[in-house]
This record gives C-alpha cells, sequence and structure tokens, in this order.
C-alpha cells in the first residue's frame, strides 16, 4: 500500500484538528483505489488526482466531526451520497455511527456495496431511490442526524421532517453562510463554523440547523 498516501491522509486529516490511526488512513486508501477503478465505468466523481480526492472527499466529509459533536451510535442519513461521500468517510472515523445512505443512481449503490464489503464496514444500510421516495417508508427511523452534501438544502428540506426525529439535527456542507431566513419555521440555525481545507483547496462551512416540530 502507498505509505506516502497514507501519512498524507493522517497529516491532511490534522489539519482540521482530528486525529485517525494508520488502521483508518490505510481505510481511507483503499477507498481512494476502489473508487479510482470503479470511477474508469462510473462517474463517481470529476476528480481523479488522488491527493486532491483525499482533500475533497475524504478530509472535507470529516469537517463535520469538528465543527459538531455527534452522539455515539448516532443513527445518520446521508442524502445524495453518490461516491459515499460524507456517510463513509464519517464512519470510517467514527465507526460507532450507524448509516444510512440514499442515492437514486443504481449504478452508484453497486459501488457502494463493493467498497462497504471491501472495507468491512458494519452497521450500513443503502436505500436505492430519492428522498422523497425514502420519507415515504413506514415504518420510520428515527434518524438523529441527517448530512447533506451533494444537494441544495431548499431541494429536500420539505421531506426531512417525516424522517428526522424532533430536536435533530441537518448538517449542510457549503460555501458560504446560510441565513436563518431561507431554512423555514420549522428550522433553527445552531451553529456555522467556517474551515479552510488544506493545500489551497477552498472554504467549506458546515452549518448546522435543528429541527423543531410544530
Amino acid at each position: 500500500m502507498n505509505r506516502e498516501l497514507i501519512d498524507f491522509t493522517v497529516s491532511s486529516v490534522k489539519t482540521l484538528g482530528l486525529t485517525i490511526d494508520t488502521i483508518q488512513a490505510e481505510q481511507f486508501v483503499r477507498y481512494l483505489n476502489h473508487l479510482i477503478e470503479w470511477n474508469k465505468a462510473i462517474n463517481l466523481t470529476a476528480i481523479i488526482d488522488p491527493k486532491e480526492i483525499i482533500i475533497k472527499h475524504f478530509v472535507d466529509s470529516l469537517a463535520a466531526l469538528a465543527a459538531t459533536t455527534i452522539s455515539q451510535h448516532c443513527l445518520l442519513l446521508d442524502v445524495g451520497t453518490g461516491g459515499g461521500f460524507p456517510g463513509l468517510p464519517l464512519k470510517i472515523a467514527r465507526p460507532d455511527i450507524r448509516l444510512v445512505l440514499v442515492e437514486p443512481v443504481q449504478k452508484k449503490c453497486s459501488f457502494l456495496h463493493s467498497i462497504i464489503g471491501l472495507l468491512r464496514l458494519h452497521d450500513i444500510s443503502i436505500f436505492n431511490g430519492t428522498i422523497s421516495e425514502y420519507s415515504k417508508i413506514l415504518p420510520q427511523l428515527d434518524i438523529e442526524t441527517v448530512v447533506v452534501r451533494a444537494l441544495k438544502f431548499d431541494e429536500i428540506q420539505q421531506y426531512i421532517p417525516s424522517f428526522l426525529k424532533s430536536r435533530g439535527t441537518v448538517v449542510m456542507y457549503r460555501t458560504e453562510s446560510l441565513a436563518d431566513t431561507r431554512i423555514g419555521d420549522m428550522f433553527h440555525l445552531l451553529s456555522e463554523r467556517e474551515f479552510l481545507l488544506p493545500y489551497g483547496a477552498g472554504k467549506r462551512v458546515i452549518s448546522l440547523v435543528e429541527l423543531v416540530k410544530l
């Protein structure tokens, strides 16, 4: 395994004030290699440089752990996960998290099943469908946290109250601050934290929103 990429992953994660061990870094590098291989046939990411993938997908995904406290054994839902971001990097860094991945594209779900098996990750379910379709499933799980990286909040906010428990949180990965007036009466902006990704990879704002059911 590429020792340089393992060390690069560990040092890049440290820029967020987080730490991962060697085994976790090795999982990330396996993930990286698998992603690059599958990406030749399936459009999982437009980024092809290994170090850029580490920064813009893996490290970026972990910013939520630096911006907020995710409870032990949290039931977390990743909307529109695509190649598994941010859900799978969060799972690698925090194996206790119970994860639901929502992805409408069947081929991407095939990749997700493959990488989960390769990395021997547990307590993960995959829903092949849209968030609208997921919101109609009964009985609903009591999701504690929703992470939103690939979609705009206004595209999904109408569906969230059907499966997110009251006082549950939505973690949004954004490039700019979120105005309180844009999130509706059922949501309350708790906090925001801005990060500069390492090696000049850009700015990331993590916005934390709480659901307050009326």
